[in-house]
């Protein structure tokens, strides 16, 4: 019979128990080693790239994981987040080591310029008209002085305002935390103020504005407003073309009747109407600039 242990089997059980032991010394050793990894920078914009390295002794996996589902398996690199947030980047080696960094991701600078907030209304209006004013941008307060009191005049955010006397007035709108007021000159003229050296498309186009907007901004109006401008201005025929910011056209009496419906609840500011006249003069088309808040 063979014997158990013969002095092979001895040496070969010895190469493994000592390749044991060396690779427990081993694995205790390099537990104790520090994460050496930065990130860089902490705080950045979107679409600008961070740099992320480990530099840490004796590592034989690396793994990177960037907050968002994205990961890399590379030392060092670059990566760049395309959304805004707090992302969590996690830095695992062995299998079993980890480092956290966080890092902050804010909006780029000029998408914070094109949130600026902005007066959306006419420059030329006529008195005891109501005048629709709309912020643009976001804030949480809002407030008005539309020049003819001196005072605070509104804290809504798309008022409405009627110049009882004639002038040239500075709108000022303050909103959350700005430390200058934004400015806008608005001229207020006599009402229906007959002037022989007026252009008579001016006049109309004044008029027209006017009486839209109020077809927006009140009830029970709309059939005077409608059949008034029809008669005066549109020989009675609905079918005249509206063009709306040079998109959506449409005939006079279905635009009309948006405005009616929907203009109230779409915060629509009918800012200028523009005419284009046939070779007999005749009105053949209204072009409109109107800004709604859906």
């Amino acid at each position: 019979m063979n014997k158990l242990f013969t002095k092979g089997r001895l040496i070969v059980y010895g190469t493994m128990l000592l390749m044991v032991v060396v690779s427990i010394v081993i694995k205790s050793c390099t537990s104790d080693i520090p994460i050496r990894a930065s990130i860089s920078p902490l705080n950045v914009e979107v679409g600008t790239p961070i740099h992320y390295s480990d530099s840490t002794y004796n590592t034989s996996h690396i793994l990177w994981e960037f907050g968002n589902g994205d990961i890399s398996k590379d030392k060092s690199g670059f990566y760049t987040f395309n959304e805004t947030g707090r992302y969590q980047v996690r830095l695992i080696l062995n299998r079993e080591k980890s480092q956290c960094f966080i890092v902050n991701v804010r909006e780029r600078k000029s998408d914070r310029d094109n949130k600026m907030v902005k007066i959306k209304a006419p420059s030329k209006v006529v008195q005891n008209e109501r005048v629709a004013f709309m912020a643009v941008g976001d804030s949480d307060n809002w407030r008005w002085e539309f020049g003819e009191s001196g005072q605070v005049d509104s804290q809504e955010h798309n008022p409405i305002y009627v110049y009882s006397k004639v002038g040239v007035y500075e709108v000022k709108l303050m909103a959350g935390n700005m430390m200058y007021p934004i400015i806008h000159t608005i001229e207020v003229m006599p009402e229906f103020a007959i002037d022989e050296s007026t252009d008579v498309d001016v006049q109309a186009s004044d008029e027209f504005r006017i009486r839209l907007q109020q077809i927006v901004d009140e009830q029970n109006v709309f059939n005077e407003n409608y059949n008034y401008l029809l008669k005066r201005y549109l020989n009675k025929s609905s079918n005249v073309s509206v063009l709306i910011n040079g998109t959506n056209e449409n005939d006079f009496y279905s635009y009309c009747n948006g405005l009616k419906i929907l203009g109230k609840q779409q915060s629509t500011v009918i800012m200028d109407v523009n005419i284009e006249r046939d070779k007999s003069g005749k009105i053949k088309r209204l072009l409109v600039n109107q800004v709604s808040n859906n």
